[in-house]
């Protein structure tokens, strides 16, 4: 895991990832350190946080061509530098995450390798009977306004059943509001109102329906999407309450 972190990092022009420095932490932990610098290896270790002496023992190892890791201790190094003045925490439970990261990350590989060899893949038990702890981890990228999500097979398929369940009351109720709406005058507050409401519940079921329709393209092949609600064009409203108000 730790060469696939590097392997990215080079193939990108960057220094590792998180996840990836603190791998190669627990790689030198494994080995015999100074105290300072074992310290500073636990402390990041548990929550990426860095300290100077830390970053100064971990720079002479770094650089010296007679210790043993030193090519796992200038990797991380690069890592360091590239966090600058950075040297707080990474995130209040970034040892917890990456230690279910790496256990998802193990079962990954061990069935590729299952694969590989031509052996049979475990078939899954039923959600029921799984009482191994769920992975869910999330991650925000403020830079590109996304966020990834990282789950375990078994939660899921729970987390898209209530996708799919919450699309659809977001569907009957736009054609709900849609029925009543054209019973009101045509131009009036009432109707305008319930088309801008429309226009907004159609827009959120979309999108849950995108998220539903990428979960199913990633598990079946050839699985084809068409929202269950045609495109229609809405007129613009002057006024649009943020709720539904019920007219008299």
């Amino acid at each position: 895991m730790i060469d696939q972190g590097i392997a990215t990092a080079d193939g990108r022009g960057s220094a590792v990832d998180h996840l990836t420095a603190r791998r190669l932490a627990i790689w030198l932990t494994a080995r015999q350190q100074e105290p300072i610098f074992a310290r500073g290896l636990d402390r990041f270790i548990r929550s990426g946080a860095m300290s100077q002496p830390f970053k100064t023992q971990l720079r002479i190892h770094a650089r010296s061509a007679t210790y043993p890791d030193q090519p796992q201790a200038a990797r991380l190094m690069e890592y360091c530098t590239s966090r600058g003045d950075d040297l707080g925490p990474v995130s209040e439970n970034f040892g917890r995450a990456c230690d279910q990261l790496d256990r998802a990350d193990a079962m990954l590989m061990g069935i590729r390798e299952r694969a590989r060899s031509g052996c049979a893949v475990p078939k899954q038990s039923s959600p029921e009977a799984d009482d191994s702890r769920a992975i869910v981890l999330a991650h925000r990228d403020p830079e590109s306004q996304t966020v990834t999500l990282i789950l375990d097979a078994t939660t899921a398929n729970i987390a898209m059943f209530a996708v799919a369940a919450h699309a659809g009351e977001r569907e009957a109720h736009v054609r709900e509001v849609e029925r009543y709406g054209e019973s009101l005058p045509e131009g009036s507050y009432g109707r305008l109102n319930r088309e801008a409401i429309a226009a907004r519940e159609r827009r959120v079921a979309a999108r849950l329906r995108a998220v539903e329709h990428a979960y199913r393209s990633a598990n079946e092949r050839g699985v084809e999407f068409s929202s269950p609600l045609p495109a229609k064009t809405l007129r613009s409203a002057k006024r649009v309450a943020d709720r539904e108000i019920e007219m008299e």
